[in-house]
């Protein structure tokens, strides 16, 4: 029985995400989204996550920029998502086009992140929790909306709207951990 054990664990290790040929960890996200240096995220990290400034600003998008064409996040490594107990990433064609995370209390909201016009952007959610973030909810932008809905398994729609009120839905994966 001992001999069993080393055998599934080299197992699980190989049991990365095959379509993507990535592991599925931070570092590799971090890597894909292009944030070079990544630490491993630890208790004390999440609790003091709140009182580090955040790279992404809140504002409008850039005089100009198309709300309709969201960007690659590129590099995360300076955004602060607040304390968190999960988050998710909506991508679309191979591309990482928002992220998200909130803590576990429902009644406290939770923060995504897209790049418009070169610009990264911090979202407001509306209370919920985590679990508002893994069900699909709305991201509150100046000037803009983004909602992201689960249609199955792994996968969802993210739209966006204007404040004239004009939409556009992207359909993608919408991976939550």
């Amino acid at each position: 029985m001992r001999g069993l054990f080393p055998i599934a664990l080299l197992l699980l290790a190989a049991c990365g995400d095959r379509e993507s040929g990535t592991d599925g960890s931070e570092s590799d996200f971090a890597a894909r989204v292009g944030a070079g240096n990544t630490a491993p995220v630890t208790s004390s990290a999440v609790e003091t996550a709140a009182a580090i400034p955040s790279k992404a600003e809140k504002g409008p998008p850039p005089a100009g920029a198309n709300v309709f064409a969201p960007e690659k996040l590129g590099d995360i490594g300076g955004v602060n998502l607040g304390p968190r107990a999960g988050g998710c990433t909506f991508v679309s064609n191979g591309t990482e086009l928002l992220i998200a995370a909130a803590p576990a209390d429902r009644a406290l909201p939770g923060k995504g992140v897209v790049r418009i016009g070169g610009k990264l952007i911090e979202l407001d959610t509306p209370p919920g929790g985590i679990a508002a973030i893994k069900g699909g909810t709305s991201f509150r932008g100046e000037g803009f909306t983004v909602a992201v809905r689960p249609t199955g398994p792994g996968k969802g729609t993210m739209t966006i709207t204007n404040g004239a009120g004009q939409s556009k839905a992207v359909a993608g994966d919408y991976v939550c951990a």
